[in-house]
């Protein structure tokens, strides 16, 4: 009953998150490194965050109150940036220094080794972060690959993952092609570090190679996006900071020549690549490491021939 109760805030808050992002124009304009062509509200994540909270109250003890806190501030950080555009190097340096601070107060233990152990989690939780960012370019693209990655990782934490899958598919009924309201950076810098939080918590309670390379296939198409742009960008000599139409996605839509078709080939890929994840961590840790390698190898090669490293 609760699941269901969740679902239709969701749908609700969502709904009236369109109007309050028309009202007080908090609107996302077309532009040259932008796929839509009319203007859409980009408060979406407003609707996320509140069914968020909503099964925190549903299902309290999940996340302690600094995870809570930690959240909280990414998502208001990119509500903020979502009105007043604050500057892409400032947002990853406070994106830093929060993750920094999270991760010093959980004392997650991976290596044993207290400086790597932050070093790694303050890593896995920004690139998690900016990795679900880049790929915010399609209609139906982050909210859908969310949704996937929150039923596989539900393997491991149920309720919560539960919880925002319902939050993100209510949100993808006005965010699918053609989009009514997109989630904006509130939105996936909120899922983002969300992901990258109840990443590192299963990490921590199952630490070998295979959870981590579960992980990794689970959340393997912002990691694959993230990897290809920053390559792509790298040998073009161009600022990583600098937003472009060279996602692996856009190329993909060139090839398919089907919008809907495009992200539905992604969903695919990726509900593929979270059935591997599992598989993965069901084996011994160095068959998942060395497969897994080989797996990433071929993919980073078949994007290669398709021109995804092109500018």
């Amino acid at each position: 009953m609760n699941y269901i109760f969740l679902f239709i805030f969701s749908l609700l808050a969502t709904y009236l998150s369109i109007f309050f992002g028309r009202k007080i124009r908090i609107i996302d304009n077309p532009s040259f490194e932008k796929i839509h062509r009319v203007p859409v509200p980009r408060t979406g994540g407003l609707g996320i965050f509140l069914t968020f909270i909503l099964g925190l109250v549903l299902f309290p003890n999940v996340l302690n109150f600094f995870e809570i806190i930690f959240l909280s501030l990414i998502f208001l950080i990119g509500f903020i940036d979502d009105i007043i555009s604050i500057p892409q190097k400032i947002k990853f340096i406070i994106e830093i220094i929060l993750a920094v601070i999270i991760g010093v107060i959980n004392s997650w233990r991976f290596t044993g080794i207290n400086i790597l152990d932050i070093f790694f989690s303050t890593f896995y939780i920004v690139g998690s972060i900016n990795a679900l960012n880049e790929i915010d370019g399609m209609d139906g693209l982050a909210g859908g690959i969310v949704l996937i990655v929150s039923i596989f990782l539900s393997y491991w934490m149920k309720d919560i993952m539960l919880v925002v899958a319902l939050a993100v598919l209510g949100f993808l009924f006005f965010n699918f092609h053609p989009a009514k309201i997109f989630m904006g950076d509130g939105g996936s810098l909120f899922l983002g570090a969300f992901i990258g939080l109840i990443g590192l918590k299963i990490l921590s309670s199952h630490t070998n190679l295979s959870t981590l390379v579960a992980l990794i296939f689970i959340y393997s198409i912002p990691i694959y996006d993230s990897a290809l742009t920053i390559l792509r960008r790298f040998l073009a000599g161009k600022s990583l900071f600098v937003p472009d139409l060279g996602h692996f996605y856009n190329k993909l839509y060139h090839i398919v020549n089907n919008y809907i078709g495009t992200v539905l080939i992604i969903y695919l890929i990726a509900i593929i690549n979270g059935i591997m994840g599992i598989i993965f961590y069901l084996l011994t840790p160095i068959f998942s490491f060395v497969f897994g390698i080989a797996i990433w190898i071929i993919l980073l090669y078949i994007g290669y021939k398709l021109g995804f490293l092109k500018s």
